[in-house]
């Protein structure tokens, strides 16, 4: 297979464009969106991939907007900030460590509207990765 990966059929049916994607992002040395998984096949499964993670770092990042602003409800730049290292790290390990990387994904940003969009992000990548960790506590 010369370290190529084969790339999982898309339910939206959008293989074309996710095929493209991913081979661009294999080509720039880059994690692909359909990481091997232990057995070495392409597994649909976005716990082993460190973008979930990057993601959430990056909507700390803009996140540190309001909060320089000092709008009521969100967090301070410093949290932001801290959060957003904290998910950037966890992505690099999970891009190079996949059993011990989704294990370190967590967060806890405050209620309000905007907020509750990061902590909705911050919830869906957590439950990426708990996926892969309780797999691979019970496998």
């Amino acid at each position: 297979m010369s370290g190529e990966q084969a790339v999982p059929p898309s339910r939206s049916g959008d293989e074309g464009l996710v095929a493209a994607v991913d081979a661009r992002l294999r080509n720039a040395g880059l994690p692909s969106l359909f990481p091997a998984d232990a057995s070495g096949a392409a597994a649909n499964r976005p716990g082993l991939s460190p973008y979930p993670a990057w993601a959430v770092s990056a909507a700390f990042v803009a996140s540190s907007v309001p909060a320089i602003r000092k709008l009521p409800g969100w967090p301070t730049l410093f949290t932001c900030m801290g959060f957003a290292g904290i998910f950037g790290v966890c992505g690099y390990i999970t891009s190079i460590d996949q059993e011990n990387g989704p294990s370190m994904t967590t967060g806890r940003p405050r209620p309000g509207v905007g907020p509750m969009a990061l902590s909705l992000a911050v919830v869906s990548a957590t439950a990426c990765y708990a996926y892969e960790f309780t797999d691979y506590l019970l496998n």
